[in-house]
């Protein structure tokens, strides 16, 4: 494989392929480079060739090239069941973002085994449909665990979904039975306002189902500090910050990982920042070669079951 020669192999835990179910994410993050208030770091102002052939077949081979170019050995793709974002994404309420299991199986085999696909779960749903569709996907399809995305559904009572709803317990229950893991969408654009990041939920949850895996995408932004107490107070929490690490306030989570190493997953959040230009920024981050290891490949390949024996070296 060619590119830059890395001391550390690397798993990408979320990456949005150039797909039309999520073209929605690429227009936001282009449109956000013409804002008066875009944020002056490289991971948001920096683009991709990928980024500009959504839906096009280009668009996947520039995305193998960027990853071949960033030394990355594998990228985590979750799949997405949600009908309407959130205003703030999808500002005409008409771009729904369905990403099936077929597509990230199709996936799987174009990258060369190198995208592992995650289920999208449709919190609409009823709870044995849940746990039904959970099922097919890990056993039929080969999908290494589910994606749910509470904030963009309501609950059956009226409000917002949250994670400890009790329609909710069987899919948890369905998950360590299978002994997969479930990342949990978090971040400023989680739900209809950033309420949907208030942790006591997902705390009720850690602590009813302790052998629970679940990994925070975004890190629970923009309650950093809620988010760490968690990690800290769960074993089998892993936080994800991603492209948050670089945000207003995000340095707390670098500050942190030392702290609890075997808990962080790195990510690039692709396409809200490049492969290669995010790889790169997190691997100046002020961390020991032990704690730069677990963050960038250990940590994520213990809970996709991948060997180091089996990812591809980027040893120089």
């Amino acid at each position: 494989m060619g590119g830059v020669k890395r001391r550390f192999k690397i798993i990408d835990f979320r990456v949005r392929p150039p797909l039309v179910p999520f073209k929605i994410l690429f227009d936001l993050k282009l449109r956000r480079l013409t804002w008066e208030n875009k944020f002056n770091i490289l991971p948001s102002l920096a683009t991709a060739p990928s980024m500009y052939k959504v839906g096009e077949k280009d668009g996947l081979n520039l995305l193998k090239k960027e990853m071949d170019e960033a030394s990355v050995d594998y990228v985590v793709a979750p799949g997405r069941n949600v009908s309407v974002g959130p205003k703030s994404v999808d500002p005409t309420g008409t771009q729904g973002m369905v990403v099936s299991d077929q597509t990230l199986v199709d996936l799987h085999k174009s990258f060369d085994n190198r995208l592992f696909g995650l289920h999208g779960l449709d919190l609409s749903l009823p709870t044995d449909q849940l746990v039904s569709g959970l099922e097919k996907a890990v056993t039929k399809h080969g999908l290494l665990g589910a994606v749910m995305e509470p904030g963009y559904f309501p609950a059956p009572e009226g409000g917002t979904l949250t994670a400890d709803h009790k329609k909710l317990y069987p899919l948890y229950e369905t998950v360590i039975k299978l002994d997969v893991l479930l990342m949990h969408q978090s971040g400023i654009y989680a739900g209809p306002d950033i309420g949907a990041n208030d942790w006591a939920p997902l705390d009720r949850v850690m602590q009813a189902f302790p052998k629970l895996k679940v990994v925070l995408a975004h890190g629970g932004y923009p309650r950093v500090l809620d988010a760490l107490a968690l990690v800290t107070k769960h074993p089998n929490l892993y936080i994800s910050p991603d492209i948050y690490c670089h945000f207003p306030g995000g340095r707390t989570y670098v500050e942190a990982m030392s702290m609890l190493p075997d808990q962080f997953i790195y990510a690039s959040a692709y396409p809200l920042g490049p492969i290669r230009e995010s790889a790169e920024l997190a691997l100046k981050f002020p961390l020991s070669d032990d704690v730069m290891e677990k963050y960038m490949f250990g940590n994520a390949a213990r809970l996709l079951k991948v060997t180091a024996a089996k990812a591809r070296s980027q040893m120089a």
